[in-house]
Parts: structure tokens; sequence; C-alpha cells
């Protein structure tokens, strides 16, 4: 049987870590999706999780702490309280509040300081490989590329910002 390999999605702004990180884990044997803003994950305006009952459409989601619109932590909660089926999370910051912090930690997230070197993301991430063994979600990751055309983006953030274009 033919291993699956484990799905990450990454959520940045900045888009020198996210192109790095996207293609890093690439190499590494992951399949990985990256977005520069939560909302540009068409999943976001979802009032519940779509996936299979038991499966979700990534094994990770790594998402950077402070981004256009919302924070990591928002979009973190929304995700669990619309049930997603994510396994582990990584929220990562260079300008860490105390309280985000401790949110951070209380959602079951790992803590991510930038910089941080590469070498403690592998650690994590090997850690996962391991815990995981051949059992990552099965759903297929494009399934956020077939659901784009179904969430209804605002042109607009609720304060106003406006949004930038999904990164391809």
């Amino acid at each position: 049987r033919m291993k699956m390999p484990i799905k990450i999605l990454i959520f940045d702004d900045d888009e020198l870590i996210r192109m790095t990180l996207t293609n890093f884990l690439k190499q590494e044997g992951y399949e990985v999706a990256s977005f520069n803003q939560p909302d540009h994950c068409p999943l976001y305006y979802s009032n519940a999780c779509t996936c299979h009952k038991d499966e979700g459409c990534a094994d990770i989601i790594i998402t950077d702490l402070n981004m256009p619109g919302t924070t990591g932590i928002n979009f973190i909660e929304k995700q669990l309280r619309q049930g997603c089926k994510v396994k582990k999370i990584a929220v990562m910051s260079g300008d860490w509040g105390d309280s985000g912090l401790v949110r951070a930690k209380e959602l079951g997230c790992m803590v991510f300081k930038k910089p941080f070197s590469i070498i403690d993301m592998t650690k994590w991430l090997d850690g996962i490989r391991k815990e995981f063994q051949d059992k990552p979600a099965t759903l297929p990751l494009n399934f956020c590329e077939q659901h784009k055309d179904k969430a209804s983006k605002p042109q607009t953030t609720t304060s106003g910002i406006p949004l930038f274009k999904p990164v391809k």
C-alpha cells in the first residue's frame, strides 16, 4: 500500500516566509497548499467543516499570528468551532504578546517565535510523521482548489480592509 503524504496548509502574509516554508516542506515530501491570508482558503467562509466525517482536508495547519484582517488565533478558533478535523496546528510570530502565547497553547498549538530555525520546525514535523505513521488525511489537498468557487468571498474584510488576490 502506497503511503499518502502528510498534508499541510500554510497561512502567512509574508511571501518570503510562506514560499520558503512551502518549498522546503515540499522537498521534505509533504503535500502543501499555501495562502497569504486565511480568508483565501475557500473553506474559510463555510459555516461548518465540509470534510468527510472522519477525515480533514489537511493534517497540519501552520499559520502566522498577525495577518491582514485577522489573527492566526482567531482563524484557528473559528476553524475549531466549525468542526475542523486538522490534527496538528502551529502558530508562528515575531511579535508574541502574552495573551496570544497563552491562547495558542490553550488551543493545543505548537508555537514558533520568528525568526525560528527550520531545524525546530523539522523536529516538530518529524514527531508528527512518526505519530501519524501511515494515517494522514485521505482527502486530496486540491479539495481546497475544487471548492474555491463555492466560497462567497467578500471584497473587503469586516473592517473594510481590501482583500488581496489569492496566491496561485
